[in-house]
């Protein structure tokens, strides 16, 4: 009995590694069986996201975004340069939506806070799911870090910018 648990367990680990649940096609990443749990929460019109403009990663290379739609869809983009290293432009994100974006997702606020979930390709496939404030034009992602030296918070700020992906 122990030999059969043994080999279940080892054959589960193995192909658990190479289960493909993303695939990408056209420069666009989309779940094979979307899942996502976010889209399954109930939904709160709000005033304090602006649906018609990006929001720009502020790091140091401004190299990636969010745009969200009324409904309570996103979606991810990035720079269309393959260094990685150039902010991006409005050529980048003009005319994006739904269908032709990089990566796709779901929002809800509550109050001033808001829950993200988007599905990403890398790893065989995954739903990043990310909390966060709304401050003013400013959607601030806060992310814990636990270490020998104890716990970490790190911030990931978004900036509404007066870029249109519509």
């Amino acid at each position: 009995m122990k030999k059969i648990f043994i080999i279940i367990a080892t054959v589960f680990i193995f192909t658990s590694c190479f289960l493909n649940i993303g695939t990408w096609k056209n420069d666009v990443c989309r779940p094979k069986h979307p899942n996502f749990k976010l889209q399954k929460a109930p939904f709160k019109e709000t005033n304090l996201i602006n649906f018609s403009k990006a929001y720009i990663c502020d790091d140091e290379f401004r190299r990636c975004g969010l745009g969200f739609f009324p409904d309570g869809r996103m979606i991810g983009f990035a720079t269309n340069d393959n260094s990685g290293l150039i902010a991006l432009k409005k050529e980048d994100i003009k005319g994006l939506n739904w269908n032709n974006a990089r990566t796709i997702g779901y929002w809800r606020v509550e109050d001033n806070r808001i829950k993200t979930e988007c599905f990403a390709c890398s790893e065989g496939g995954y739903y990043a799911r990310k909390e966060g404030k709304i401050k003013g034009d400013t959607i601030i992602f806060y992310q814990n870090f636990y270490m020998l030296t104890g716990k970490e918070v790190r911030e990931e700020r978004y900036i509404l910018s007066d870029m249109s992906f519509e």
